[in-house]
């Protein structure tokens, strides 16, 4: 059966909404220290890194978080400065971006942080 392209960007569509289903703010609360931890000292990290530090995880959430980041406008994240090869066998050595995380970046994540604590707080 062919597609149409509204047929297909549908399917995708409620692929990504069901694979995003699974990055929980608790997840995303994990990643955003992880994140936090790698990209100390202003070096270049990709989503290698972020899978080294977190493989219980699996691939799927941190690239979901990974693209939900790199693709923030305002406040920018993440800046793209290279590739380098995937780790994962099942890539084949395929190229994943490399980033430096900005100074809104950084603020970004801080903030989350911070969010997350008050409302623990207020849930207590």
């Amino acid at each position: 059966m062919t597609l149409t392209p509204e047929q297909a960007r549908e399917q995708a569509n409620a692929l990504l909404a069901a694979m995003y289903t699974d990055v929980t703010d608790w997840t995303e609360a994990i990643l955003d220290q992880a994140l936090l931890a790698i990209a100390g000292g202003g070096r270049p990290f990709s989503a290698n890194d972020m899978w080294a530090i977190t493989p219980e995880m699996g691939r799927g959430p941190a690239g979901l978080y990974f693209g939900a980041l790199s693709r923030r406008t305002s406040p920018r994240v993440l800046v793209k400065v290279g590739d380098e090869p995937s780790v994962n066998p099942a890539a084949h050595g395929k190229p994943v971006n490399l980033y430096l995380l900005t100074a809104e970046g950084r603020e970004f994540i801080e903030n989350r942080q911070a969010a997350r604590a008050e409302q623990r707080k207020q849930a207590a």
